[in-house]
């Protein structure tokens, strides 16, 4: 039997190429996603990880084409197990039967054979279709992601290099299913090798990060003239930094981080790259996902004033417990001097409440109370103006700036903290406030040829800004209709978050399309106890879907908010 299975067999060999040649481009593709996704959890494994507890996550795993390349993988594996057996006189039926079965083995090799050869050419086809189409889905071009690529690509190639050069030229039928069964079980393995490339690199890159924050602690050590002001929270960072920077930038030079670059090496590489003669401030946004990083930014660049914009129960889930997020947080507002300031969201429920446990922790000795010590009220909030009386120390003054959304009040408060902290009058910095154009920071607005505005606030997504964004919605005339994914990382708390933001959409959206499935059945809970009608709560992932429901609810001079990171061309679709 097995001399039969083992008989030489033209042009094999140039198959065994064809299938290698095969699995070689979809495997390219696959070491693309696994490392794109690392990068977008921030090679952290809390965060990796936790992504295959969404239903996004899942389906990388739980699809027609995994399941059935581990189905084949596994009755490939049990084969050679019963031919192994058979040969050793092992039979698991009878010796009768056996013999009767080992008729066919050759067969079940070709089957096998055949049908991975065809799943592999299949998934070549695709490659190209998305590469041609530029939607290959892949991390973006740093030092540190090329190099995993080519380590992962070089680590894959030798490993099958090596099994083809011990059966060339010896080619066979049982070589060539040994064959594909190996490219099957290192296509089913890709995310594992490329999570171990990522552990085994990760002292290196430990290392280059260490280099940076002390070339950084080094840059700041020689500009003791350098003014820097730290802003943490789990929420409202940027547009902080960002108010902060252009109340200062009327009268001063500073130097801020662009966009969202809040991590280790994108604050370091701010300060080393972008410091200049004549920088009077460095305003920076520290990101955490756990305890001490925050710290250990603020030891290098050692901030003198430091903000925190509030907190929730964002990245719950890989911190571990809304104690570790409070203390993580707070990190900024310990590792001020006692001549600096620290600036705390009043307005944040889990700051103020946090307070008193945290405050022995703080040496800074001057501390503003956003929301409280500056504060605001008579607050008029319209679609595309807000207009409020904000008072510091018996001086008051009324703002009216083109913000839209009450929610831009807490920002505002704490961003003109912020500028007195660094030597502003209270005044001055409200006349500067006054003059500023807020559309880089408000929540974009478009009108669809069929009459419907669209709300898009689509740049991040956490609890408090989801319910900010709702309010805002109310303000619009005529029917509403939100659409977006359930929110991610936040553990045992997500549950009566999602809960309360379903009650929130009960009153006042029309409809709710929910393109994740999550926590859906969470969030339709909460609209059904607030009153909202069972068919007007759906979940759809898909935009034809989606657009379909809009339109059975939504027509001219109706308002369609965009909430959270939902796929871009869902985003794009419902907007056109």
């Amino acid at each position: 039997m097995i001399a039969y299975l083992t008989y030489p067999v033209e042009y094999l060999g140039l198959i065994y190429v064809a299938l290698f040649g095969f699995w070689l481009i979809r495997e390219n593709k696959a070491i693309l996603f696994w490392l794109y996704l690392w990068q977008l959890k921030e090679y952290h494994w809390g965060r990796f990880l936790d992504h295959f507890s969404t239903s996004k996550g899942r389906k990388i795993f739980l699809n027609p084409l995994f399941l059935a390349k581990a189905v084949f993988l596994a009755a490939a594996a049990l084969l050679w197990v019963f031919i192994n057996n058979s040969e050793k006189g092992e039979y698991f039926f009878s010796p009768a039967s056996s013999f009767f079965f080992s008729q066919y083995y050759s067969y079940a090799f070709y089957f096998f054979t055949f049908s991975i050869f065809s799943i592999f050419a299949l998934e070549t086809i695709w490659a190209f279709i998305l590469f041609f189409r530029q939607s290959i889905t892949h991390p973006v071009l740093t030092k540190k992601s090329v190099l995993l690529i080519g380590i992962i690509h070089l680590a894959a190639f030798l490993a099958v290099f090596a099994l083809y050069n011990s059966i060339l030229g010896e080619m066979s039928v049982i070589d060539l299913s040994s064959a594909a069964f190996y490219l099957l079980f290192l296509d089913i393995l890709t995310p594992f090798f490329v999570g171990l490339a990522v552990m085994i690199l990760q002292p290196l890159t430990d290392r280059e990060k260490n280099r940076v924050l002390a070339l950084a602690k080094y840059a700041r050590q020689k500009r003791s003239d350098l003014t820097v002001v730290g802003i943490s929270g789990s929420y409202g960072k940027s547009i902080t930094k960002e108010l902060l920077a252009s109340i200062l930038s009327d009268k001063f030079k500073i130097l801020k981080t662009a966009a969202n670059q809040n991590t280790e090496i994108g604050v370091s590489n701010a300060l080393i790259n972008g410091l200049e003669e004549g920088h009077k401030f460095f305003i920076c946004e520290i990101g955490a996902v756990h305890k001490g990083k925050i710290k250990v930014i603020a030891d290098a660049i050692m901030p003198k004033i430091g903000i925190l914009t509030g907190i929730n129960q964002q990245h719950l889930a890989v911190f571990g417990s809304q104690q570790n997020i409070i203390d993580g947080k707070y990190e900024i507002l310990e590792s001020l001097s006692g001549d600096g300031t620290a600036i705390l969201n009043w307005g944040s429920d889990i700051v103020r409440q946090s307070y008193e446990n945290q405050k022995h922790k703080i040496k800074a000795k001057n501390i503003i109370l956003a929301s409280k010590d500056i504060s605001a009220s008579e607050i008029k909030a319209t679609t595309d103006r807000l207009i409020f009386k904000a008072s510091y120390k018996g001086e008051t003054a009324i703002l009216d700036i083109n913000a839209r959304g009450a929610f831009n009040v807490e920002p505002i408060l704490l961003a003109m903290a912020g500028a007195i902290a660094c030597g502003m009058g209270f005044l001055e910095a409200v006349d500067i406030i006054n003059k500023t154009d807020f559309s880089p920071f408000n929540i974009k607005v478009c009108d669809r040829a069929d009459g419907i505005r669209v709300l898009s606030s689509t740049y991040s997504a956490n609890p408090d800004g989801v319910i900010a964004h709702l309010d805002y919605l109310k303000l619009f005339p005529g029917r509403k209709a939100i659409v977006m994914p359930c929110l991610i990382e936040l553990g045992q708390s997500s549950k009566d978050v999602h809960y309360r933001i379903g009650q929130k959409i009960a009153e006042v959206c029309s409809l709710a399309v929910i393109a994740t499935k999550d926590r859906f059945n969470d969030i339709k809970k909460g609209a059904l106890a607030a009153g909202m009608k069972e068919e007007n709560i759906r979940f759809f992932g898909r935009a034809v879907e989606t657009e379909k429901a809009i339109k059975e609810i939504l027509s001219s001079g109706d308002v369609l908010l965009l909430e959270g990171r939902l796929p871009q061309g869902l985003a794009e679709a419902l907007k056109k």
